[in-house]
């Protein structure tokens, strides 16, 4: 059937992790263990949250433009005869 919920896959993870067999393993650990889901309160809510999808469109832009400026060299390259010969 599966895992109903995220938290229910994190501690899943986690048992996985540690050395669940021994009497300071899997209690003690996650005693200690501090997860949240979402954006937790302070003092992490002041941090900037980026925005990696707009910085990857600008850069996957100019890659674009690059790769579109190079196309235009190759052809125009290639439209030009490759040697001039001149009869001496």
């Amino acid at each position: 059937m599966g895992l109903q919920n995220d938290s229910s896959q994190d501690q899943a993870w986690v048992c996985r992790m540690i050395p669940h067999k021994t009497k300071h393993g899997f209690a003690a650990a996650l005693a200690r263990l501090k997860a949240y889901e979402g954006v937790p309160d302070a003092p992490y809510d002041k941090i900037k949250r980026m925005e990696l999808e707009n910085k990857r469109k600008e850069r996957a832009q100019l890659a674009y433009e690059r790769k579109k400026q190079l196309n235009k060299l190759r052809v125009k390259a290639e439209k030009k005869p490759r040697c001039i010969c001149v009869n001496i």
